[in-house]
């Protein structure tokens, strides 16, 4: 993780990112990484907080960012459970990845058990190579560089393998900081308990104690030598 400038997190939908990677988004931050999270979805109504109103509900977003030192987060607003993967918004991640042109890439894992989790893998996934392809000229980017990494992180389904590990044992609080700012989702389930929980769990698991947060390795890229040239 040394080196790393950029970081772009591709999310679902509001507080994916903090549930997902929260914690190596701050630590990220810590290192003197810019972080731009892409929250594709928008928000859902439910019964539980629909008093609610937009503009509240995106202060919780903007404060949770803030939290965790996020650079700048963009929503794209698409609708909820009406998704659909197409042209239109495959250009849209691809001009922001070509515009941010990220050392390391963070979306959901490809068996997610939510159906909109999914989607946006795969939305993302396919972005990624259009970004760095000849192609669709019309996002007004130079092709980008292949990220460094890819890596594939949970919410609604902790993955039964995992090929990497990250120690967040000095970004736990901050990442439960983050998740409290959604107190309107709090109201759904004490996530905040829930994802301090699963990172003891994982920290438990990857070296016996701590905190962690557990991802799919998607892409390992060869990093840039210092003239700048790749093998």
């Amino acid at each position: 993780m040394t080196g790393v400038r950029d970081v772009l997190v591709v999310a679902p939908h509001p507080d994916d990112d903090v549930i997902g990677c929260g914690g190596s988004i701050a630590k990220h931050v810590q290192g003197g990484a810019r972080v731009t999270v892409v929250v594709v979805i928008g928000r859902e109504r439910s019964a539980l907080d629909d008093g609610v109103g937009d503009a509240e509900f995106a202060a919780e977003t903007a404060a949770a960012a803030k939290a965790m030192g996020v650079h700048r987060c963009i929503r794209l607003d698409e609708p909820s459970r009406d998704f659909a993967l197409s042209r239109r918004v495959h250009l849209e991640l691809v001009r922001i990845l070509r515009e941010v042109r990220p050392q390391v890439v963070y979306l959901p894992h490809d068996n997610d058990d939510d159906v909109e989790h999914r989607m946006v893998h795969q939305l993302a996934t396919e972005a990624l190579w259009m970004a760095g392809s000849d192609f669709f000229h019309e996002t007004g980017g130079e092709p980008m560089p292949a990220p460094r990494l890819v890596l594939g992180y949970e919410v609604w389904a902790p993955m039964s393998r995992f090929q990497y590990a990250e120690d967040i044992d000095g970004q736990i609080e901050t990442k439960v900081e983050a998740m409290r700012a959604y107190a309107s989702q709090l109201r759904h389930a004490a996530w905040d308990e829930g994802i301090r929980g699963l990172a003891r769990y994982r920290g438990a698991l990857a070296s016996g104690s701590g905190h962690a947060e557990v991802f799919q390795v998607l892409s390992l890229g060869t990093p840039a030598a210092p003239g700048g040239c790749r093998d």
